[in-house]
């Protein structure tokens, strides 16, 4: 059908003046007036319509697709609210397409009428990502339905079986509208690699990361499947430096989903905007960027929350006190080269990932711009592949979840909080359901070890970032109460720290005597009721890998520690400088 077709005249005039209380002629609009006796043809407007499509949204107040040509035969299209089409709203919007309403109120209500009853009725798909009442999967340009790709027509509209859907972005009323730009980014582009290359182009780019990747991106496609079993969903923390391919590892998850790889920095954007972005789009997957030890205290909320599907709630202007609900319904990335330390309950809810190589080897790079070239084409076809198991995969998650937890159980629940064996086994459900429809690109025994490496590594970290906190407070708090020295360049026998500047290293280090700060250390957690460690665990966590404050030492035969010429046998560590306070952890110390 051509819905930009020019609106024909009346074929017969007194018929529709009859039937209809007006008739077209030269593409205008003409009732009847009689003037005393005589019948007088009466323009109504220098222009003539026709409703396409009736938009069904949910909501009493629905919309419709109009066609508007002028009587000098030019046509532009619309997209109203039904509250528009009073005479004077109704005006303005004809005035923007250059076009005037000469008759009465009545008379145009009279023409809606007639209009109405010829049009079509759509359906408004204004959410992207899964439709669980259509059972289709939204993109920007098209659906996923029944295994088959269904674009958009010119006006925006794709015919699947008995129902028409109505996708806004691509709709010919909303060509120029730039408040459609951004979703417009998620359009599918099939491209010309299935899953299988891609999988094993994408391990090959990041190895155990990748695999993980490969394995949240199909939890996320299938997200409402999982949170509707179990009420959660972890998110991914990419940790990491600049350079060690972070930003490149999110953005080839996204090409998935078409070309919106950019994300969102958390610390540019309110807890309010990230809410209502994270719930545009069910089954996909958001990206937040830059997560550092100052985000906001509320976007922290943010994330807390949204683990358990929660988004914010806000108030509606109205009179019964309603408020609006946005719920998280996708995958989050998160990255930083911050650990969300300060608040272990949010590095709980993360499955870590650590990027520390900023050289690539010739294989790596090679499978990276192979990867690359992909994207620029288009992965939609891999994220169909993933889409089309949906059946499958919402029939055994929740059998295949449990065995995965029971097994964990049996040989870690010693080791594991119950948290950390529900994101191991949410992550491996993926290749236990779907081993043989998909080609995954790694052995299932050897992943499956290295997600419990990761998860091991991660549980470490937890453990160590409250007990690096608890030994720099006790430092603090020592220092205020005079319980710990200096070294000022003649009592190394009895000094606890020295602060030292070194000419080739352009940080600021403290260096410290653990062996003799461990009794005040435990001194300190014993008065305020803390856990504290033995003197080896506590000398482990501090200078351990993972934290990245700790500068380990490089002469030979010393192990981590050092022989400062002045100072003696320490330990050193960086630290940030504040005014006349450092801090260590973002913990503030006075000196």
């Amino acid at each position: 059908m051509n819905y930009l077709a020019k609106i024909p005249d009346s074929e017969n005039e007194s018929e529709d003046l009859k039937n209809n209380g007006f008739f077209i002629r030269n593409g205008k609009y003409f009732n009847i007036e009689h003037r005393g006796k005589t019948p007088v043809d009466n323009i109504l407007s220098n222009f003539v319509m026709e409703s396409l499509f009736h938009l069904i949204n949910g909501t009493n107040n629905s919309k419709r697709i109009i066609k508007i040509q002028r009587n000098t035969e030019e046509i532009g299209i619309i997209e109203v609210y039904s509250s528009e089409m009073k005479p004077e709203t109704f005006e303005t919007i004809l005035k923007s397409k250059r076009c005037t309403f000469l008759g009465s109120a009545y008379q145009m209500k009279i023409i809606f009428g007639v209009l109405m009853d010829t049009e079509i009725e759509a359906i408004i798909l204004s959410v992207l990502g899964w439709n669980q009442e259509h059972e289709v999967y939204v993109f920007a340009n098209a659906v996923f339905s029944n295994k088959e790709i269904l674009k958009v027509n010119e006006i925006g509209i794709i015919n699947c079986e008995k129902k028409r859907f109505y996708l806004p972005a691509y709709g010919l009323a909303n060509f120029t509208n730039e408040e459609f730009d951004t979703e417009k980014l998620y359009s599918f582009k099939p491209g010309n690699i299935g899953f299988s290359e891609w999988s094993d182009l994408f391990y090959q780019s990041f190895g155990v990361n990748g695999a993980i990747g490969i394995l949240f991106l199909i939890l996320s496609v299938f997200r409402d499947v999982i949170f509707n079993q179990v009420r959660f969903f972890p998110f991914l923390f990419l940790f990491g430096d600049f350079g060690t391919g972070k930003t490149s590892y999110v953005e080839r998850l996204l090409s998935l989903f078409g070309s919106d790889i950019i994300g969102t920095p958390l610390n540019n954007a309110t807890s309010i905007a990230l809410s209502r972005l994270a719930s545009t789009r069910i089954n996909s997957l958001f990206y937040f960027k830059e997560y550092t030890n100052e985000t906001d205290e509320k976007a922290q909320d943010f994330i807390l929350t949204a683990y358990d599907g929660a988004g914010r709630t806000t108030g509606v202007k109205s009179n019964d006190n309603k408020t609006k609900s946005f719920p998280v319904r996708s995958g989050l990335i998160f990255d930083g080269n911050h650990l969300p330390t300060q608040k272990t309950a949010i590095l709980s809810r993360m499955i870590l990932l650590n990027f520390e190589e900023s050289k690539f080897s010739d294989t790596q790079k090679g499978a990276y711009d192979k990867l690359k070239t992909a994207a620029d084409n288009g992965l939609g076809n891999v994220l169909i592949e993933i889409l089309s198991q949906r059946e499958l995969f919402q029939n055994e998650f929740k059998e295949s979840f449990a065995k995965n937890v029971s097994d964990l159980k049996t040989s870690y629940k010693e080791t594991f909080p119950e948290r950390t064996i529900n994101h191991v086994a949410l992550l491996m459900t993926p290749a236990t359901i779907l081993w043989d429809k998909l080609k995954f690109p790694f052995d299932f025994i050897s992943v499956r070890r290295s997600i419990i490496e990761n998860a091991e590594n991660q549980n470490n970290l937890l453990k160590q970032s409250g007990a690096v906190s608890i030994f720099w407070e006790s430092f603090s708090n020592s220092i205020k109460k005079g319980l710990v020295i200096e070294f000022n360049g003649f009592n190394s026998k009895i000094a606890h720290f020295n602060i030292k500047k070194l000419n080739n290293i352009p940080i600021d280090i403290i260096q410290i005597k653990i062996a003799s700060l461990y009794p005040i250390y435990v001194r300190y957690c014993r008065e305020n009721n803390a856990t504290f460690l033995d003197h080896n665990s506590l000398r482990m966590i501090l200078t351990s890998k993972s934290n990245k404050e700790f500068l380990p030492g490089s002469q030979k035969g010393r192990g981590l520690a050092i022989v400062d010429t002045d100072f003696g046998s320490c330990y050193q560590f960086s630290y940030k400088k504040v005014d006349n306070s450092i801090y260590l952890t973002d913990i503030e110390i006075n000196l």
